[in-house]
């Protein structure tokens, strides 16, 4: 967990101003079978989860959801993915052959009045994710 100003495009998500605006940064690398297979970073508003575990260096989760069990209820979701070539952080902590790209799902969470609560941004890299949707056609 570190506290930072948000990058431009994060911080266009979550409706703050880049040059003044903090929030909670909860970086992670996610495992499978001991190797590194994502990227996940969320990004909360400082002023809106002070006080709350999100605020705590280790790992933290309740049923639900963290934000939810404090009472701040995502009710909807916007999803972006584009696709890009990693940097080389992203290379260094995925171990990626090279020419690997990366999907990067962006998503906004936001509260039933449309206030946007997080952004999580997800690696995913091109070698080992497939991209899957079920919708319906009502």
């Amino acid at each position: 967990m570190s506290i930072r100003r948000p990058p431009a495009d994060v911080a266009e998500r979550l409706e703050l101003d880049p040059e003044t605006a903090l929030t909670v940064v909860r970086e992670r690398v996610r495992i499978v079978d001991q190797d590194p297979y994502a990227l996940a970073d969320s990004y909360f508003p400082e002023e809106l989860v002070r006080g709350t575990p999100l605020m705590l260096p280790e790992d933290v989760s309740a049923p639900g959801g963290v934000l939810a069990s404090v009472g701040l209820v995502q009710a909807r979701y916007r999803d972006e993915i584009t696709v890009r070539m990693p940097t080389r952080a992203e290379i260094e902590k995925l171990s990626l052959p090279a020419a690997t790209p990366v999907a990067v799902h962006m998503r906004t969470g936001y509260d039933e009045n449309d206030r946007p609560l997080r952004v999580m941004i997800t690696i995913l890299p091109g070698d080992r994710h497939v991209i899957r949707y079920d919708v319906s056609a009502e």
